[in-house]
C-alpha cells in the first residue's frame, strides 16, 4: 500500500506552493541563461540530400553503400578539417596529446552523414556559422566527387595499361607473321595458295596438251612444288595473320573505349536536396532546456519537501 496518497500530495502542494513557484521562476531564469548565447553558442544546420551516380559497386554492397564509405573516409574529414581550419575553429590544440583525436571527435559531433530509408544519403552539418555550415557540405561532396573519379580513373588506367601490353604483344605477333608471309613471298612466288593452285593445274593441262616447252614445264614444276612443299605453312600463317589481326582490332577497341573512360570528368553524386545558408538556428532548443530545467528543479524541490514532512515517519520506519 502507498505510504503517500494523492491527497496527501496535493496538500503538501498547496501548502508550499509559495516555495515551489520561487524554484519555478528561478530555474526558469537559470534556464534562461544557461540557454543564451553568452553560455550556449547557437548552431545552424545545413542540409543536403544525396543520390548515387556513375558509381561501380564492388562485391555485395550497394552503390549507395560505397558512396556512404567515401562520404566517411578519413582523407575527406581530414581535408575537410584543414580547408576550413577547423582546428581554430572548434578552439582545439591538436599540438597536444589526444589534441587530433579531440578534433575528430568534435567533427563527429557536427558532421552527420548517414543513409536514409530511400537509399539516397544525408548529409548535417551543424556550426555556430551558417556560412560555414553550407560551404562544408558542397565541399564533403565536392572531394567525395574528386575521390571517387580518382579511384575510378586509376582502375581505368589499369585496365589501359593492361590491353596497351596486350596490343603491343599482338601488333608484334602480326608483324611476325607478315615477315614470315613476307619470306613465301619473295622466296616461293607464294600469294594465294588456293588461287595459285588452281592456276598452275590450268596452266599444267594446258601445257600438256599443247605440247609445251620443257623450259615452261619445268618452271611450271617449280611453282607446283613450292605449292606442295609451303602451301600448307602458307595457309597457316594467313589464317593466324587474319585471326592476330581481328583480336588486335577488338583489343584496340576497347583500348580506345578505355583511354576515352579514364579522361572523362563525371560526377558521382545526384544532388536531390541542395544546401543552403540556414536563416534559423537549430540548437539549442531554449524551449526544451527551460522546461527540462523546470521540471527537473520542481521534481528535486518536492522530494526534499516530502521527505522534510514526513521526516518523523521515515524515520519510526528505520
Amino acid at each position: 500500500m502507498n505510504q503517500f496518497s494523492n491527497t496527501t500530495l496535493l496538500k503538501i502542494l498547496v501548502k508550499w506552493k509559495l516555495q515551489l513557484g520561487v524554484v519555478l521562476i528561478v530555474s526558469i531564469m537559470l534556464g534562461l541563461i544557461f540557454s543564451s548565447e553568452f553560455f550556449v553558442l547557437p548552431k545552424y544546420k545545413s542540409t543536403a540530400v544525396i543520390y548515387p551516380a556513375n558509381l561501380t559497386p564492388y562485391g555485395n554492397e550497394t552503390a549507395t553503400e560505397q558512396m556512404l564509405q567515401l562520404l566517411q573516409s578519413a582523407d575527406i574529414r581530414k581535408s575537410i578539417c584543414d580547408k576550413f581550419k577547423l582546428s581554430e575553429h572548434y578552439k582545439v590544440n591538436t599540438s597536444k596529446p589526444g589534441g587530433l583525436s579531440n578534433l575528430y571527435n568534435s567533427f563527429n559531433e557536427n558532421v552527420d552523414i548517414r543513409r536514409t530509408e530511400f537509399e539516397s544519403v544525408k548529409i548535417d552539418i551543424y556550426d555556430t556559422n551558417p556560412v560555414i555550415a553550407c560551404a562544408m557540405v558542397d565541399s564533403i561532396i565536392s572531394l567525395m566527387n574528386q575521390k571517387a573519379r580518382s579511384l575510378q580513373r586509376s582502375k581505368t588506367l589499369e585496365v589501359v595499361k593492361l590491353l596497351k601490353d596486350e596490343m603491343e604483344f599482338k601488333r608484334a605477333q602480326i608483324d611476325s607473321l607478315e615477315s614470315a608471309l613476307r619470306v613465301l613471298r619473295e622466296k616461293f612466288g607464294l600469294l594465294d595458295y588456293y588461287i595459285q593452285s588452281k592456276e598452275a593445274l590450268k596452266r599444267y593441262y594446258k601445257l600438256i596438251t599443247e605440247n609445251g616447252t620443257k623450259e615452261k614445264l619445268k618452271e611450271l614444276d617449280q611453282i607446283m612444288k613450292n605449292l606442295e612443299e609451303k602451301g600448307a605453312e602458307s595457309v597457316s600463317l594467313k589464317q593466324m595473320h587474319q585471326k592476330a589481326f581481328e583480336t588486335f582490332s577488338e583489343i584496340r577497341t576497347s583500348y580506345d573505349k578505355a583511354l576515352s573512360d579514364s579522361r572523362k570528368v563525371l560526377t558521382y553524386a545526384n544532388i536531390v536536396a541542395k544546401p543552403y545558408p540556414a536563416d534559423r538556428k537549430s540548437s539549442p532548443v531554449r524551449w526544451i532546456i527551460i522546461c527540462i530545467s523546470a521540471l527537473s528543479s520542481l521534481a528535486f524541490a518536492l522530494l526534499i519537501i516530502v521527505i522534510a514532512e514526513n521526516k518523523e515517519r521515515f524515520t519510526k520506519l528505520s
